[in-house]
């Protein structure tokens, strides 16, 4: 959790896109947390932008770790008169449009440490008792699918195959808005099912992606949201090892072009690795970054990967629930950025977001490049999304969002 930090009584408050000034560093001051400190020139130093940075190429210096600032009313009007605001918007969240795609394969029958005990729940009831606990806090204005794969018998084979023979492609749980019926149709099939047979996750990917989510006419931005444990066994065509009880992973490459090729339609992929998917890292790690969901300062290669990692969680339901909740709440508070004033531009290093509560409060969100993003905001092509704690707050409190184009690092007079 990030810190809350009040500030009353300043003189100046500055705002900065870039660092902060250097200045006799040992009067300065420094407040974790939110990249702020106080000069010998008795100005607040606000960090808010940061340097820019791409996923999987690491931090930079100056890049910023969220967090929330109070600001008085004086604060507040200062921010938003600002000679260098060029512009605001107030931005409004859109409906959004979640096709859930569960690798439901054999090894799902195992547990998270890859053993049955009679006293340790598989993967799949872990995975199974999270989905339905988070389908059931969603929002009714979300319009939410479900498909299983293989959610069948399936083996190898060295020619290729209709995708019907190693992926059950007659059921699943087409898009539907989450009222009473489409809950209980989504808790029916996740009760009823069985895990069983290799992992073409390929096939399933492409199915569900053009059979329910691309022709879904409900409005909203879509997101498509993948679990599976291991690495693809069956690649679209349904070839594979043959003779093998234990299938040796087909190339994941194809599956990368997938994903890519869905953002382009506009769709964007989350990746959910549970235990058992360590030989899938590279590949998952590759697939968020290309379906535009990477985490914050990841690296294809880990530490931490771009892809929501879950194999080393000392508690796989509890981080699987976590992660679910991070995904519905990023989706839930993904705001569109407007078009800018004609000749005008926008800047991503000079973005500014203040959050006002509906008692009147205001708060300056800073931007999170950096960490869990657990308090602040991050920008995602076009879109400003809410870090979860960020988010959590501002849905239960009604709040209003305000966003500022423009400011780089000009001295704002506050009245003391």
């Amino acid at each position: 959790m990030k810190n809350f930090l009040v500030f009353a009584g300043v003189p100046w408050l500055a705002l900065a896109a870039t660092a902060c000034n250097d200045q006799d560093a040992e009067d300065d001051r420094a407040v974790a947390g939110a990249g702020a400190s106080l000069n010998t020139g008795g100005a607040l130093n606000l960090n808010t932008g940061g340097s820019s940075g791409a996923p999987g190429t690491g931090a930079t210096s100056g890049m910023q770790d969220g967090g929330v600032l109070e600001l008085s009313d004086a604060e507040a009007d200062a921010l938003t008169g600002a000679a260098c605001a060029g512009w605001s918007a107030e931005p409004e969240t859109q409906p959004a449009v979640l096709q859930l795609v569960v690798d439901t394969s054999l090894s799902m029958n195992e547990t998270a440490n890859g053993r049955r005990g009679r006293n340790d729940d598989t993967k799949w009831e872990i995975t199974r008792e999270a989905l339905k606990e988070v389908i059931g806090a969603l929002p009714e204005d979300l319009a939410v699918g479900l498909f299983f794969y293989p959610n069948m018998s399936t083996e190898g084979s060295a020619t290729p195959r209709p995708l019907e023979a190693c992926v059950n492609t007659s059921e699943g749980i087409a898009v539907a808005p989450l009222d009473d019926q489409q809950r209980a149709r989504l808790g029916d099939a996740l009760d009823e099912q069985e895990p069983d047979g290799w992992t073409p996750t390929h096939g399933a990917y492409r199915h569900s992606l053009e059979t329910s989510l691309l022709p879904s006419t409900y409005p909203g931005h879509k997101y498509l949201l993948l679990i599976t444990d291991g690495a693809p066994t069956l690649t679209l065509t349904c070839e594979g090892d043959t003779g093998s009880n234990s299938p040796d992973p087909v190339d994941a490459e194809p599956i990368i072009d997938e994903v890519a090729r869905a953002r382009r339609a506009g769709v964007r992929t989350f990746l959910i690795g549970s235990p058992g998917s360590e030989p899938g890292r590279p590949w998952m790690s590759e697939a968020a970054l290309q379906g535009a969901t990477a985490r914050a300062g990841c690296h294809l290669d880990g530490n931490p990967y771009c892809h929501m990692d879950m194999t080393t969680a000392p508690d796989f339901g509890a981080a699987l629930r976590a992660g679910l909740n991070q995904v519905t709440g990023e989706i839930s508070c993904t705001y569109d950025i407007p078009e800018p004033p004609m000749g005008q531009t926008i800047d991503p290093a000079l973005v500014n977001l203040i959050v006002t509560t509906s008692t009147g409060s205001s708060q300056l969100v800073l931007p999170d490049a950096l960490g869990d993003c657990s308090e602040g905001w991050q920008l995602m092509g076009n879109q400003v999304v809410l870090c979860d704690g960020t988010c959590s707050r501002v849905q239960a409190d009604g709040a209003s969002l305000q966003l500022l184009f423009g400011c780089e690092s000009g001295s704002v007079p506050v009245p003391k």
